[in-house]
């Protein structure tokens, strides 16, 4: 009961602030950067064991444009574009990205593919999604269009095969960016896991892999557990702790590995006729 009574009452600080702008501030503040902004593992700041490139760019506070482009540059100096697959990993409200799908996409590319992905802060993605809701679209949407500015140089047959990865609000957020087709453009496949409930469904396109446990709190998140008092209390009571769940239970996900038929090779050009 206690753990209910307390979800309920963050719940209900949230979204009080989200409705009055001075509260908004400050509650923001004290998330994002003041004294309950949070540092979970970021897997993407260690060092790869199987030689992968991993980039990371910490850039909270700074537009999204400028933020991509500096960790784009980043990429492009590690040589990420340089490997067989490049893996756009769009993180939680915190800039969390999950360390077991990160070395199980290493260990399934034996080490040929690079993962870049962008910090836009350090709130929980609950507070993100209330107070800032725009923020991660914003974010997913110009890394990926980085990206593909940088992929669009280079000569179709040396361009990577390009995933977008994206849990939790990772996931909402990639699939509103990836509502604009001009974003599509490159993009290879889509591995979504966890997304909330009132995500939009999964685009109409190949290679795409969701994800979402059974019991999963969040993938049950949606305005319309307003109007279901009852089952909405249910849904908050199991929120606290469920991303510290065995994987593959609650909103703990095991690794989603793209299947073979997606990473087949392209059909090559045909031959130049001769003159």
């Amino acid at each position: 009961m206690v753990i209910r009574g307390l979800a309920r009452i963050s719940l209900l600080l949230i979204c009080l602030a989200a409705a009055a702008p001075a509260l908004s501030a400050a509650l923001w503040w004290s998330l994002d950067s003041g004294p309950w902004a949070q540092e979970p593992q970021l897997v993407l700041t260690e060092q790869s064991q199987s030689g992968a490139v991993r980039v990371y760019g910490d850039h909270p506070g700074l537009n999204a444009g400028p933020a991509a482009e500096r960790t784009v540059d980043e990429l492009t100096a590690a040589g990420g574009f340089d490997r067989g697959t490049l893996v756009v990993a769009l993180p939680t409200g915190s800039g969390w990205v999950d360390p077991a799908q990160v070395r199980a996409t290493e260990h399934w590319a034996d080490g040929d593919v690079a993962t870049i992905s962008l910090r836009y802060s350090a709130a929980p993605s609950a507070a993100v999604y209330l107070l800032r809701p725009t923020l991660a679209t914003e974010s997913a949407r110009a890394l990926i269009a980085e990206v593909s500015d940088r992929l669009d140089a280079m000569a179709p047959s040396d361009r990577p095969f390009l995933v977008v990865h994206g849990q939790s609000l990772g996931a909402l957020a990639g699939q509103r960016a990836l509502e604009d087709d001009s974003l599509t453009r490159h993009v290879d496949a889509r591995l979504w896991q966890g997304r909330p409930g009132d995500a939009p469904g999964a685009p109409t396109a190949p290679c795409v892999e969701s994800a979402v446990n059974a019991d999963d709190p969040v993938a049950a998140l949606s305005w319309g557990l307003l109007a279901r008092p009852v089952e909405a209390v249910g849904v908050l009571a199991a929120l606290p702790g469920s991303a510290s769940a065995s994987p593959g239970t609650l909103h703990s996900y095991l690794p989603v590995i793209l299947s073979a038929a997606c990473v087949e090779p392209h059909p090559s050009p045909p031959p130049p006729v001769p003159a």
